[in-house]
């Protein structure tokens, strides 16, 4: 009996995990797509875009793993969970 609800208690750990992991995958390359897609209309209109900073596997991760601290910033700031640098602020 004992065995069993760790058992259970250790899987459902996991599935709660592969759900983080998982929602910080999609995440990831959502907010990717937005500021490629921002990044091109900026450098189509001639500004200056600035280059990226964290990208490749250490970007990955970051977002993979704090995906609610970004979700939640950007929903504060702009009302939108994937906000680039073209997204309208919200107002005060």
């Amino acid at each position: 009996m004992k065995t069993q609800i760790s058992r259970l208690i250790a899987v459902g750990f996991i599935a709660l995990v592969a759900f983080y992991l998982s929602a910080g995958v999609v995440f990831h390359f959502v907010w990717k797509r937005e500021l490629e897609a921002c990044r091109a209309v900026r450098q189509a209109r001639g500004e200056f875009v600035e280059p990226e900073m964290f990208g490749g596997v250490i970007g990955f991760v970051f977002d993979v793993t704090y995906w609610p601290t970004y979700m939640w910033a950007n929903l504060y700031h702009s009302g939108t969970p994937f906000s680039t640098p073209c997204t309208p602020k919200r107002a005060s």
